[in-house]
């Protein structure tokens, strides 16, 4: 009964279930980067397990039309339609996560000390509280590490997250991507 409420739920709100054990279709052709249950094996790419749907499905939207820049994700992403994004979305973060634990450890110290400037949007542990904003625990550190230059170069734009990054440097991104690495999500 309680699943057919909440696929009635979905259903009302212009989406549909999507079982953990199910991957839709579409999902194939996110495998080989992220994983079959959204934990990357390459450091580089994110994991999406366990993200919020909404964070997942507005970070597709924009590689999708173009706002968020990304030449590897642009051709697997240009022909979803809203609800491939949607299903997707809602799959991934239906999956269970796994703390990455790729920063290195001698870091994390010094990762938890600057972790003040992100857990006011970003969570105690890196669990956000808003659905829109990414969860940091159990992240790869290259990856992390990779985004937060990115918002400081501007080649990622988001003016909070800008602003923020703007007094860090190399040093303070690797001791922070360590830190959240090794969050359990």
């Amino acid at each position: 009964m309680k699943i057919w409420i909440i696929a009635s739920i979905l259903v009302l709100f212009g989406s549909t279930p999507v079982l953990a054990d199910a991957p839709p279709a579409k999902a194939q052709a996110c495998v080989a980067c992220h994983g079959e249950y959204g934990i990357s094996s390459n450091p580089e790419w994110p994991n999406l397990a366990g993200q919020h749907a909404e964070y997942l499905a507005i970070q597709i939207n924009a590689f999708r039309d173009g706002s968020r820049s990304n030449p590897v994700m642009a051709p697997f992403v240009a022909g979803l339609t809203d609800t491939d994004i949607i299903e997707l979305a809602e799959y991934y973060s239906s999956q269970a996560p796994a703390a990455a634990a790729t920063g290195d450890p001698a870091l994390v110290a010094a990762g938890e000390s600057l972790s003040g400037y992100c857990k006011a949007c970003h969570g105690m542990a890196g669990k956000p509280v808003a659905d829109e904003w990414p969860v940091l625990a159990g992240q790869h550190a290259p990856y992390l590490q990779k985004q937060m230059q990115a918002y400081k170069n501007s080649t990622r734009v988001n003016p909070l997250m800008q602003a923020a990054m703007a007094h860090l440097g190399d040093a303070e991104f690797a001791a922070l991507a360590a830190y959240y690495s090794q969050l359990s999500p």
